[in-house]
Order: structure tokens, then sequence, then C-alpha cells
């Protein structure tokens, strides 16, 4: 291994540079993974702009390196007395491709040991999103040569036949994953949640909207719907699977938006509505997007940046809504999340998802080009 790492590191918002680390000593039931490639998420660019105030409070701790989409290969595992295993059980060996897991529980709060996943931890912290580089280690971000793992960081396998340019979207599509599990959870004959069969309306043409458009497919919805821009999102959203989009630059106000999504579900609505917008205001308008009954699921506003007003007597009780806040997903989303896409990436056209590589060199033009909606999944690597 090289004596130094070479790093993107964000030292404060607007300012990002390569830096050089030194490469760490594994402890006993660490390792480091060779970085192949990591995604920009809307996460990375609010951080980038000084919009950091994650669920529960949490601040992105500057210096940084960011990266939480992460594919990479294992360089070394370090000792531990019984055998490396993925989350599935797999033995892992160095060489393997993996998908590490992006956000690390404590595992001994109330809420670790009565619920499930990092969402409700007290003390979770994120590779790439609030732990500095600061401090040896340092390498806790995938926009660099090589990542530390610490001991209860999941690992996850990739299957040798899913292309790196697929496989790098294992975290947004668990999110997907996870969005979907929980709108399914009541029982939807009776019209508790969604099933397979419903019209699912997805705010937002991004990465994170168009990961909800393909997992929507996957898992059985009738008809998708996705509201946005641009042109060329939207054309990505039909390849992806979506029956019908709307272009907000010609539907310009909510009313005519509503309007549409209405004509097009019969004067009913969404029985699924998400929100993968970012955008407080876009919660009220998909309020009124969703049927009698129906369900509606905010995941685009991770970053706080606001609230917006909402009727919560006609928006919410007069129609029964159920409302779900996701903010991440559980660790088992990964391998299931994984595991479709490689049963479907070639049926949905997901090796076009990534549009755009730059190197960790060019990280700060990496981030504008994600900002400026051009393209769509945009890919940081080493090289």
């Amino acid at each position: 291994m090289a004596k130094t790492v070479r790093a993107a590191v964000m030292q404060r918002p607007g300012e990002i540079s390569v830096k050089e680390f030194p490469t760490p000593e594994i402890k006993e039931g660490c390792a480091l993974v060779r970085m192949v490639m990591s995604g920009i998420c809307g996460t990375d660019i609010h951080m980038f702009w000084g919009e950091t105030t994650h669920p529960g409070g949490q601040e992105s701790t500057f210096p940084l390196i960011p990266g939480h989409e992460n594919l990479s290969y294992i360089e070394k595992l370090g000792k531990r007395n019984d055998p490396w295993r993925d989350a599935n059980g797999e033995l892992l060996k160095e060489g393997d491709r993996v998908v590490p897991a992006c956000d690390v529980n404590c595992g001994e709060c109330f809420n670790c040991r009565n619920y499930y996943g990092w969402c409700w931890c007290e003390k979770v912290f994120g590779y790439g999103t609030t732990i500095s580089c600061k401090d040896p280690p340092h390498l806790f971000g995938g926009w660099a040569e090589e990542m530390y793992i610490l001991p209860k960081v999941y690992l996850f396998k990739v299957p040798e036949d899913l292309p790196d340019n697929v496989a790098v979207l294992a975290e947004p599509m668990a999110v997907a994953y996870s969005s979907f599990a929980r709108a399914m959870n009541p029982y939807w004959l009776v019209k508790e949640g969604t099933g397979p069969g419903d019209t699912v309306v997805i705010q937002g043409s991004g990465p994170l909207g168009l990961s909800h458009a393909v997992m929507a497919k996957m898992v059985g919805a009738g008809r998708v719907i996705v509201i946005g821009a641009p042109k060329e999102r939207l054309d990505l959203a039909k390849k992806f699977g979506a029956d019908y989009v709307i272009d907000i630059e010609r539907y310009k106000t909510p009313k005519e938006r509503i309007e549409e999504v209405k004509r097009l579900t019969n004067s009913r609505g969404g029985d699924l509505v998400i929100e993968c917008v970012g955008v407080p205001d876009a919660v009220s308008e998909g309020l009124d997007m969703v049927s009698m009954a129906g369900t509606y699921l905010i995941v685009g506003n991770y970053i706080d940046i606001g609230s917006a007003p909402i009727n919560p007597q006609k928006q919410i009780l007069s129609r029964v809504l159920r409302i779900i806040g996701v903010n991440g997903m559980p660790y088992q989303a990964y391998a299931r999340a994984i595991g479709l896409m490689r049963l479907h990436w070639k049926r949905y056209n997901l090796g076009e998802f990534v549009t755009h590589s730059f190197s960790i060199y060019e990280a700060e033009d990496a981030l504008k080009k994600a900002r400026s909606m051009k393209g769509l999944k945009v890919l940081v690597k080493p090289q």
C-alpha cells in the first residue's frame, strides 16, 4: 500500500481541495477499502453550500471527506476472532468488491435496542456526512483513494455480474426500497398503505426521484407518474419505467400540476405520493395529490432548510392520509436493493443512470454539475 492517501476534503462550506493523509494502521476488527467510485447525493450539495443540519439536529463536522454512496474493493482486513463476513453471511476476502453501509449506529442506546436500523439511533455517525477527517485514521468518506472501515460498519458483497456504474447506486436504491417497504406495511387490500397495482406519483426527477421510480416498477406498481424537469431527466424517467411524466416547465403552478395528476388518475390522485424534491413547499402540493386514504412519503427533505404551511384538517384528517417520514433505511435494505438491481438493471436501463464522472481533483466541478440538474447521477472517482 502507498504511504499516503489522497482525498478531496471539504474544509468548510464552499471550500474543497485535495489533501494527503498517511495510510492508517489497520486495527483489530477494522478494514481498509480501495475506492472505485462514489455518487454525489443532494446531502453533499447542501453541505457544500452551507446547509448542514441533518436529522436529529446533527451538524456536519468540518473538515470532512464527503462521499457516502460508495463502491470499493477490500484492500486489507484487520484481525478478528471470527471470520470476516458480509451482512448476508458470505465470507469476505481481500479483493472482494463491496458496498459499505454509510451510517453506523451505536447498537447500545434505547432506540437501537428496541427499534431497527440507524435511522433512530441516538448516537449515529455517518461516513462522508458527519465524521470529521481531522483526527486519525482520517479516511471516513468515499471521495478518496481509500476509506477506513470501523468494526460496526456493514459490508455488502457485490455480485460479479453487476456493473460498477449500477452497483454504485446501492445506497439511493436502498433508500427507495425502504420507502416502499414502509409504505406497504399495512394491509393494502382494505386500503391501508399501498400495494401491487397501485398508482405511484413521484415529486422530483433527480437521482432520488428516479431511484424511487425504478423501485416502484420493481415492486409491482401499476402506473408511475414522475413530476420534474428538465426534459432530459424526464426522458430518462421514461426509460426507467415511468408511465407518465409531468414537466414543471410546462405545468408551472402547483394547481396545474395537481390538476394534471388528477386527470391522469381519473380524479383520484396517487395511491402513493413520494416527495423527492428537498423543498418544503413541495409537501403541501404533494398532499393534495394523494388519493383518499392514500399514503404520502417525505424522503427528499433530509436537510432542514425551512418549513411550509399545510392545512391538517383539509389535507390530512378529512382524507384519512398516512404520512411517513423516510430519513434512511435499515441495513437489510442494501442487500435487497442489490439483489433487485441484479435482476432488473438491464430491463430498466440502469446503466444510463450515471451520466457524469469527475476525479477527486475536480470535486468542486462535480458538485456544481450535480447542482445544475444537467444529466442525472454524478460520480467522484479517485483518478
